[in-house]
């Protein structure tokens, strides 16, 4: 079957063909699409979409913005959470052609940077011709109809306690992959900030489990571990009651709950 294949120079013509081709797909570099859609058109070439700005607080990246232009930063320049997924991501190959806007965008799966997103808290911006809108990543499930992902706006948190871990097979997406984020702040003796953030066949973020963590005296003892294993459980079976997840992933995402909150004892 023939494709059809539409480029845009910038935004608006980009927004423009959307809106006068119904179906067509937008694509970053298609290192994951095994069948490309009838019609499509990708973000390279783009400038407008790949950009990284920095500010004191946060940094706006470009959907178009390559992983490798991202790792480009530097590790000191980037949320240590974010360096280190981006840089379990394929091979160096892959990263120089794959785009943070492809890697969010993936549908039916959650890829590699969404959990860490999720705990940085980052925000994602939507354009059409007339109107911006904006969203936490947490609460995005697609791009609203007539709008283009525009920008990712990072924080730059730089958490005392900082764990990432990619559950399933190495340098490879599958039904069994999954990424898992955690962010901790303390002060004197007390646990403040907490963000606790899975995805691979769902997402998975409860702010009613960071409001028990958070305000918790520290070192956490044997029992207090024991009561946030237990919550956490709850709040994880319940966002995954309609979801077909194998019960190695679910044992793994306790498994890493668990180890967290090893670390603040």
């Amino acid at each position: 079957m023939s494709k059809t294949i539409l480029y845009a120079k910038n935004t608006t013509e980009l927004i423009k063909i959307l809106n006068n081709n119904p179906g067509t797909k937008v694509v970053g570099g298609c290192t994951r699409i095994e069948t490309l859609p009838e019609k499509f058109i990708s973000t390279h070439g783009i400038k407008e979409l790949a950009y990284i700005s920095r500010h004191e607080r946060y940094i706006d990246v470009g959907p178009g913005t390559t992983l490798s232009e991202i790792l480009s930063i530097g590790q000191n320049h980037l949320p240590p959470i974010l360096y280190e997924a981006l840089n379990c991501i394929a091979n160096p190959i892959i990263r120089n052609t794959a785009t943070i806007g492809g890697n969010i965008c993936s549908e039916n799966h959650k890829l590699t940077l969404f959990a860490p997103l999720m705990a940085l808290d980052a925000k994602l911006e939507f354009k059409n011709l007339t109107e911006t809108r904006t969203e936490n990543i947490r609460n995005f499930r697609f791009i609203p109809q007539g709008f283009i992902l525009s920008n990712i706006r990072i924080p730059l948190v730089d958490a005392e306690l900082s764990i990432f871990r990619r559950i399933g097979p190495e340098h490879a997406i599958s039904q069994q992959s999954a990424s898992f984020a955690f962010l901790a702040d303390t002060e004197k003796n007390w646990l403040l900030n907490v963000h606790l953030a899975f995805a691979g066949p769902f997402t998975f973020h409860s702010k009613e489990f960071e409001n028990i963590m958070s305000g918790r005296r520290l070192p956490l003892s044997q029992r207090d571990i024991t009561h946030l294993e237990e919550a956490v459980a709850e709040q994880f079976q319940k966002a995954a009651t309609d979801q077909m997840i194998p019960d190695v992933m679910r044992q793994q995402f306790f498994n890493l709950a668990r180890y967290s909150f090893e670390q603040l004892t």
